[in-house]
């Protein structure tokens, strides 16, 4: 067909290069960015299903985060209990030379003296003890753990409940009654601590299960939003030849018209 106002092979030929140009782009983009989804019109449903699991990823991870604090709350304040038991020890020990018969009345007010302080101490633990400037004992601590909001409580009922009850003594004080005190206030302290470290317990495998969640979530989302590098790299092989390849035969498609002019002369 000789007509030139209409060049219907050239302009095949053009929509085939703008077809090629355009995965050629794309490959390009795809091969710089190391992603195979940069924009909602490379895979809509991809795109979905990966910012989904890129939320799920980040809840998770934030999760590590608040469990980790929580740990450090707990170590904080079984720090804390640590020191109330060394304290009750040494009580222990004042209430029993409270008895000793050898010493002057002075000594005893020495003991006491010392008792005494020592049971201020510990009220002041219960009382004024501070993790990030909130009370650490006497009320409920709770942490969401997972990306689902669900929830983990440390119970003021067990292990962060307030201090055991304690009283002042004095010369005439019988050892035996602070004793009873001191023996109840060491295992109530006992009991504070174990739920701390069955808390901590918990909350470690928690920490487990999160990870192994985060790794492999975080994994099937790579594998939708990443570019396979080497499937990629032919793929912008082979458009880039043919891009090559129809830049050529528009020229070719362009000068064809030129041929009529023969028949003019």
């Amino acid at each position: 067909m000789s007509r030139i106002v209409t060049n219907s092979s050239a302009n095949t030929v053009y929509k085939n290069y703008s077809r090629n140009q355009m995965a050629l782009s794309s490959s390009m983009e795809k091969l710089s960015t190391g992603l195979r989804i940069n924009r909602a019109i490379d895979d809509p449903a991809g795109l979905a299903i990966s910012e989904t699991l890129r939320a799920q990823v980040k809840g998770t991870d934030a999760a590590n985060d608040v469990i980790a604090n929580a740990n450090n709350f707990l170590n904080t304040a079984d720090g804390y209990l640590q020191t109330v038991h060394d304290m009750l020890g040494r009580m222990s020990e004042l209430a029993v030379k409270m008895d000793d018969a050898t010493l002057t009345t002075t000594d005893k007010d020495n003991v006491v003296g010392e008792y005494n302080a020592l049971k201020a101490e510990i009220d002041g633990v219960f009382t004024d003890a501070k993790f990030n400037n909130g009370a650490i004992f006497g009320s409920d601590k709770t942490l969401i753990v997972d990306a689902n909001g669900n929830e983990f409580t440390i119970g003021a009922t067990d292990s962060l409940t307030g201090g055991p009850t304690l009283t002042d003594i004095t010369n005439s004080s019988p050892a035996t009654d602070a004793l009873t005190e001191i023996s109840a206030a060491i295992a109530a302290v006992s009991t504070q601590r174990a739920a701390i470290g069955t808390a901590q317990s918990v909350l470690s495998y928690k920490t487990i299960a999160l990870q192994n969640y985060s790794d492999n979530v975080s994994a099937a989302e790579s594998r939708i939003r990443n570019v396979d590098m080497a499937k990629e790299s032919s793929a912008f092989s082979r458009s880039q030849i043919l891009v090559q390849a129809s830049t050529a035969m528009l020229a070719q498609a362009n000068s064809s018209s030129q041929n009529v002019l023969s028949l003019l002369r």
